[in-house]
Parts: C-alpha cells; structure tokens; sequence
C-alpha cells in the first residue's frame, strides 16, 4: 500500500514528463508495430507454413496502423495509456495465434518476446501491468493446454519465467524513471524559485521574457511591477529574519492569488515583484492588483503589518516586441505609487 502511494504521489507530481513518455512510446510502437508485421510477408513465397498466416499478419499491421493515426488525433492524447493497453493485446493475441492455432506443433517463441518487452515499454502502476501480463498468461495457458496438449506444460513454464522476469524487471524500470523524473522536476524547481517566498526568480523571469518573443506563446495581457513599502526600515526595525519572514508570508500570499488568478509572481528584486497577468482586460487587473493591495495590508506577519505599492501596465492586444518596455512601464507607475504616499494601485 505505501509502494502504491508513493507512485500515485510520484506520477501525480510529474504527470506531463509520463504523459509526453507514453504518447512518444505509443507512436513507436504502433507504427514500428505495423511495419515489423509486414515482415513476414517477405518470406511467405518461400515458406508454407507463412502463406497461411498472412491474413493474420495483415490484420495486425492494419491494427497497428489505424491505431497510429487515431493517436496522432489532438483529441485522443488524453487515452494514450488506453492506447497502449490495446496495441499490447494485439500483440498478445498474434502471439497467441502463432502458438496455440497457427503452430500448435511447435514451442511458443513470439510470445516470449511479448511478455518480455511489454513490462518495459511504457510507465504506468506496476501492480495494473503485473496484471495485464497475468491475464495473458493465463488465457495463453488455459489454450496451451486445450489445443497443443504436447507442448502446453513446456509453453506455461516458460511463458511463466519470461512473463516474471519481464515484470520483475520492468517494475525496476518504471521507479528508476519516476525516480528520474522527480529529480529533474526538483533540480528544475531549485533553479527556477526563490528560496525566501517560494516564488519564481529572476533568472526564471527572463527565460519566460525569451519564450514571450516567440511568435506561438501566449501573450499576457498586463505586466504588474510590486514593491514592499519601507521594507528597509522594516528590516532595520525588527532585523534580517523578521524581514525573511515578511518575504515568506508575502510569498505565501501570492501563491494563493496565483491559484486563483492567472498570474505568474517572479521575485525580481530585494523587495521587488514582476507578475505576468494573462486573460484580464485593464479594469479587472486593476480590480485584481487592488485585492492584491488590500490582502497584503490586512496580512497578520508574526505580529507585524506592511504595505505594497503596485504599478500596472496594460498591454492587451497590443504587439510587443520586448515586454521588458511593458516592465519598465510598470516600473515607472510604482515609482509613481511610492510618491503618491505609497500603499496605492497606479496603472500607467
């Protein structure tokens, strides 16, 4: 039960990194799938027994192809583990047919591979493919035995040790790339955030300024420049650590307004904020940005009160080039704040 929450914990954490995995994996596999089942064709003018399987491996190939296209569909991506459940039961039940109809004389040999392969392709909950691979197991065996009663005990025993051996090892696999995962999202948390407000930082700001000067991503509508009043004389007053404190509640505040709103908080500065606004037009970023202002002033900080002056600078549908300009213009309105008396809301 802990294993299993440590992977629902794990893969609810890093959920995009598994998705983009698994869609990249199906794509693989259903169009490799398709072009390895039209292999055999080649070598069914020289083989009898190859002749008698073609419908069989023309099937599988249409399967697999049909199944590449639907999954190439924006709209189907959301399904892809689905989609991989299904093209592994194609290739269960292929295997199957070679063994048990197809060449009930011989040991099955495709198989094998299958039970193999399978646990090691794609990540999902270990116990669920565990499963999966049991299933065939035993439609496989209960067949074995029904149809090729000669070779069913050799095929259920080694069927047995590859199935095993593939999940065994396949279940390494699957935590070693959650494992993975989760350290890269970590690596790039501590890179991209402050370590006072748990907010973006500066260095994050300007990755997201470059990606703004793409034509493909979105553009926010409102750029919004924060700066804590008399935070100086704060710190001189109450010391370096009520002043770290007074960071983190101000970082806790903006992270619920970022829950909330669409708005992105960057740690600019010592005591100074950017925030991307997407979606508002200019009235509702004011109205966002004085909540922003009344939330702050109203903030129980261990006992202390503070304020911000806030600076708004619209853009809307406006065509920016370098919205460093839309930053400076914030800048410049919460400069204006700060010499209207400071705790106020000035759009520029």
């Amino acid at each position: 039960m802990k294993k299993e929450n440590n992977y629902v914990q794990l893969a609810s954490a890093n959920s995009e990194a598994i998705r983009e995995y698994n869609e990249r994996i199906l794509s693989a596999l259903t169009l490799i799938g398709g072009i390895l089942a039209m292999l055999p064709l080649l070598a069914a003018p020289f083989s009898d027994t190859k002749i008698d399987a073609i419908p069989a491996y023309l099937l599988v190939a249409a399967f697999f192809f049909t199944l590449f296209l639907i999954f190439k569909i924006s709209y189907m991506k959301k399904y892809t583990l689905g989609g991989l459940y299904i093209c592994f039961s194609i290739a269960f039940l292929l295997a199957i047919y070679l063994s048990v109809i197809h060449s009930p004389d011989m040991r099955a040999t495709v198989l094998l591979g299958a039970f193999c392969i399978m646990p090691l392709c794609f990540i999902d909950r270990p116990a669920r493919m565990n499963l999966f691979a049991a299933f065939w197991l035993i439609v496989h065996t209960i067949l074995a035995f029904y149809l090729k009663p000669l070779y069913a005990l050799d095929d259920t025993i080694n069927c047995l040790i590859f199935a095993i051996l593939g999940c065994y090892i396949g279940n390494i696999i699957v935590w070693v790339r959650l494992e993975g995962y989760e350290a890269h999202r970590l690596l790039i948390i501590e890179k991209e955030t402050d370590v006072l407000t748990g907010l973006f930082n500066r260095r994050k700001l300007f990755e997201t300024l470059a990606v703004l000067e793409t034509t493909r991503a979105e553009k926010p509508s409102g750029i919004l420049m924060i700066d804590i009043d008399y935070f100086k004389e704060y710190n001189d007053t109450y010391g370096h650590a009520a002043g770290d404190k007074c960071l983190n509640h101000l970082g806790q505040v903006f992270s619920k307004f970022s829950r909330e709103y669409r708005l992105y908080f960057y740690r600019y500065g010592g005591e100074e904020f950017v925030v991307m606004a997407y979606g508002y037009d200019q009235e509702e970023l004011l109205s966002i940005a004085e909540s922003l202002r009344t939330t702050v002033e109203s903030t129980d900080m261990d006992g202390h009160h503070t304020t911000i002056s806030i600076g708004v600078a619209y853009c809307g549908q406006e065509k920016v080039r370098n919205y460093e300009r839309i930053i400076d213009r914030a800048d410049k309105a919460v400069y204006a704040s700060k010499h209207a008396g400071r705790n106020k809301v000035i759009s520029s």
